[in-house]
């Protein structure tokens, strides 16, 4: 339990300090929020969530290879890159080649929607309610959120070819209610 307030509870399955690294991390790594940097490293012949996926590991392991990641920040940002592109595959499902894909009107649709439950202060995918304890509710909030927001955001500009990304983790990575 981390917090006890008037109109919930709030519990943590992660170590402390653990969001403060994966904010840092992807912070370091502006690649992986550049849709043209990431459309540059997508693997022809991939379908989009495919391609975006490799593309977003291959910034990783170079950054690690590099020196800018250590092992634990490298596994760390990679679990949230397997994340986003799972949301992704299931909003992308006509497949073809990356580099020609546009998303069908419902594929746009599902795009919609999965930002919507990504969205700030929003219920949705980043809060899981446990139940009640004294008549609030008990929560947890994924300590990756806002580098789930900004990745799912740089992974659709780059497929959809529009550059519309935002900054990198905006804001101090803390929920918002």
């Amino acid at each position: 339990m981390i917090a006890i307030r008037d109109d919930r509870v709030l519990v943590s399955k992660v170590s402390p300090g653990l969001p403060a690294r994966v904010v840092e991390a992807v912070t370091n790594l502006s690649a992986l929020f550049d849709p043209a940097a990431l459309r540059d490293c997508m693997p022809p012949g991939l379908p989009p969530a495919k391609a975006w996926h490799a593309a977003a590991s291959a910034i990783v392991r170079e950054a690690k290879a590099a020196g800018r990641l250590d092992g634990t920040g490298a596994a760390e940002v990679l679990a949230g890159i397997d994340s986003a592109a799972a949301l992704l595959a299931s909003c992308c499902w006509t497949g073809g080649d990356a580099a020609s894909w546009r998303p069908s009107d419902a594929e746009r649709s599902a795009l919609d929607d999965a930002e919507a439950r990504l969205a700030r202060g929003a219920r949705g995918l980043f809060t899981r309610v446990y139940g009640t304890w004294e008549g609030r509710p008990v929560e947890n909030h994924c300590p990756g959120a806002e580098a789930a927001r900004a990745l799912f955001a740089a992974a659709r500009a780059a497929l959809e070819g529009d550059g519309r990304a935002g900054p990198a983790c905006p804001g101090d990575g803390r929920p918002v209610r």
